[in-house]
Formats: structure tokens, C-alpha cells, sequence
């Protein structure tokens, strides 16, 4: 970064690319603004702007366009699929989800299972390793399941479940599957046609776009979901579950920053950020006096580390870092499951790094100084 910092605060948003600063901005600039389904050239460009977005997305995603969905974010998009999920579910229903997930993809399911009397059961994963027990999903997941939720990563120790055994898990006994990838879709190639789950949401402001939601639902699920809309809306497609005016500035540089990581190659961009978090994970490993929570390998697992010092808190730690301008989180962020399984939560969580595509060698490096110091104190 050019402002001096070491910008390790990525798992919660990264910095915009320039390219979907431009395209946000030339769209507010150009007069297209209108609405949709009219009968004049903005009307027209509106109309064109969501396609090329849906088309843009599910090249993105290895998803079918007609089942890409365009709002606010990953939450406010999951509170309302669930919504319309929980209408569907009765006593006696099964939700199965997991405590490696982030609160958005649990809190929606235990609404729903609230508002319908179904069962809200979470996975545990192994203290030790960070990884989701999967002999124990196998077990809560039953003839009575309609859904299983599971995140792609981890947004709190980085961890990657084995999706496509998740999902031939659920499928085996009829249930569908929600995958949150909003930590995944920054550092991994998703192909939703070869996974074969039923939903998945990202958020672009975590893949170097703006702050907006993107969900894939699957197209006949999509049109059969009671999903909640006002009468003029459609019935049929991914404007049944777009509530309101589209934010169209928002959707050109959502398909900028999708654009953009389809050219750059998400196996490069992986093997980059590998590279530069490799020496990072290994140096908390190996300075005393820090505990790395989660996964100790790069195997299955997101460029994203957290750990706490035995001498300091979190939230002391994260403000000695932010006084030598590296930037980092502190606290549970929203993955309230995890902390308390890991026993953490009374403690005050972890401290969060993560490696995206423009933090480099120097700033790990800056990193690791900068903790080695507050340690030896």
C-alpha cells in the first residue's frame, strides 16, 4: 500500500481495485441511471447492466448467470433467503450447521428454526487442528435434514472444510446445501456446477469490489422458494429476491472486480498469497510466547491467521500494531461459535491477520518484528 501501512485487515474488506472504482464511477457519471424495464436508453442500459453482471458472476462462480442474485450483502441476503427457507420447514425439520461458521450463517438458520419449530443443530470441529469434525456432521445429518450450512472458510482460523464430501453427505440424505463463501471466493476458484450446492454467497467487497452481496441460487429453487416480494415484482428469476431499485453503481464495479480476478487467474492469485503468508504463519509458529489458533499447515485452509500473545490482550495487541500503522482485528469478528468453542470468548477472541493480493514480503516482515517487540517486553 502506498499510505504506509501494513494492511493485514483484508478477511473483513479489502481495498477496492481500481478498475470497479472506475466502472462505479463511470456508470454514476455517464446518465445511465434509471431503473429497469423501461422504454428509453437508460432503461435499456439498466437492463443490460444486471445480465452482463449475472453473466460476469457465474463465469466468476461456474455458476449458471440465471441463478445469480444481485443485494446488499451477504447477511441481508441470508436473512432473507431464510426467511423464505422457514416457511418452508416444519417441527420436526432438521437445520444442520456448523461451529466453525462466521454469525451470518447461523443466526438466520436459528431464526428460521424458531419461527417454524424446526431443529437448529451445530457441528463441532477439533479444537486442535481447526478442523470440522466430519464423522460428527455425518451423524447429525439425517432423513429429517432440509438443509445443511457450512461456511467455505473460515473467516475467523482460516479452515476449509471439505466441501464436496459436505455436500454428498447432505445430498445422501436429501437435504439441500448453503455454502458462505465470503472468505473463500477471495483466495480460491469456486466452480458451483462441480460442487453441486444448492446456494452459495460471497460478498465482492471481500474480492476487491464494493460493499455488496452476491448469491447463487439454484434457478428452480430460485423460482419455487416463497420468498418475500412486493406484487409488481417478478415472479420468476433473480428479480423475485431483488428487493427494490437495483444499487446499479454498485452492481458495474461488482462486475469490474469480478472481471478482474477471472483475468488475473485464481490459481495465480492463490499460489501469490501463498507465498507471502507462508513465512508469516511459520514465524508466529515459531515465536515464543504466541498461540496460533486454527490450522498449523497450508493445507485447506485460507491466508488468514489468528493467535494471541500470553502476555498481552487482543484488543492491547491490535492497538500496539495500529501505532506502528499495521493494521489487523481483534476480537471474535463474528464468528462467535468458533471463540467460544476454542474458549476464548471470555478472554476477548484472537488477533486476525490475512493476506491478500497486495500485502507482500515487506509487510509480513514488518508484521512479525512488530510482534516479536511486543512479546519481549
Amino acid at each position: 500500500m502506498t499510505d504506509g501501512w501494513s494492511r493485514f485487515d483484508g478477511p473483513a474488506g479489502t481495498q477496492m481495485v481500481d478498475v470497479a472504482i472506475n466502472a462505479m464511477t463511470e456508470w454514476a457519471a455517464t446518465g445511465s441511471n434509471a431503473n429497469t424495464g423501461g422504454y428509453f436508453a437508460a432503461a435499456d442500459a439498466c437492463d443490460a447492466l444486471l445480465e452482463s453482471t449475472r453473466s460476469v458472476v457465474g463465469e466468476f462462480l461456474g455458476a449458471d448467470p440465471a441463478g445469480i442474485c444481485l443485494g446488499a450483502n451477504m447477511t441481508t441476503m441470508t436473512m432473507s433467503l431464510t426467511r423464505a427457507i422457514a416457511r418452508t420447514l416444519k417441527p420436526g425439520d432438521r437445520i444442520v450447521g456448523t461451529r466453525l461458521d462466521h454469525e451470518a450463517n447461523v443466526s438466520p438458520w436459528r431464526i428460521a428454526c424458531e419461527l417454524s419449530g424446526a431443529e437448529h443443530v451445530l457441528t463441532p470441529f477439533d479444537p486442535q487442528t481447526g478442523r470440522l469434525d466430519m464423522a460428527a456432521l455425518e451423524k447429525l445429518v439425517n432423513d429429517r435434514t432440509k438443509w445443511v450450512a457450512v461456511t467455505g472458510a473460515s473467516n475467523l482460523i482460516g479452515t476449509m472444510p471439505d466441501l464436496k464430501s459436505v455436500i454428498e453427505i447432505a445430498h445422501k440424505q436429501g437435504a439441500r446445501v448453503f455454502v458462505d463463501a465470503v472468505a473463500l471466493a477471495p483466495h480460491k476458484q469456486i466452480n458451483i456446477r462441480e460442487l453441486g450446492c444448492d446456494v452459495l454467497a460471497t460478498s465482492p467487497y471481500k474480492w476487491y469490489g464494493p460493499h455488496a452481496g452476491v448469491m447463487y441460487i439454484e434457478p428452480a429453487l430460485l423460482d419455487s422458494l416463497p420468498v418475500a416480494k412486493v406484487r409488481p415484482a417478478s415472479d420468476t428469476g433473480p428479480r423475485r429476491f431483488e428487493t427494490g431499485t437495483p444499487n446499479f453503481e454498485c452492481i458495474a464495479a461488482t462486475q469490474a472486480a469480478a472481471r478482474f480476478l477471472i483475468e488475473e487467474d485464481m490459481q495465480r492469485l492463490q499460489a501469490i498469497e501463498r507465498a507471502v503468508f507462508a513465512p508469516l504463519l511459520e514465524g508466529l509458529l515459531e515465536t515464543r510466547g504466541v498461540r496460533v489458533w486454527g490450522p498449523h499447515d497450508l493445507e485447506m485452509r485460507a491466508p488468514t491467521v489468528s493467535f494471541t500473545l500470553d502476555s498481552m490482550s487482543p484488543d492491547r495487541v491490535a492497538q500496539e500494531l495500529a501505532a506502528k500503522k499495521i493494521a489487523v482485528w481483534s476480537g471474535d469478528s463474528y464468528a462467535v461459535e468458533v471463540a467460544a468453542q476454542l474458549g476464548l470468548t471470555d478472554s476477548g477472541g484472537v488477533v486476525r491477520a490475512g493476506v491478500v493480493r497486495y500485502v507482500d514480503n515487506d509487510d509480513v516482515n514488518n508484521f512479525l518484528t512488530a510482534v516479536r517487540g511486543l512479546v519481549s517486553r
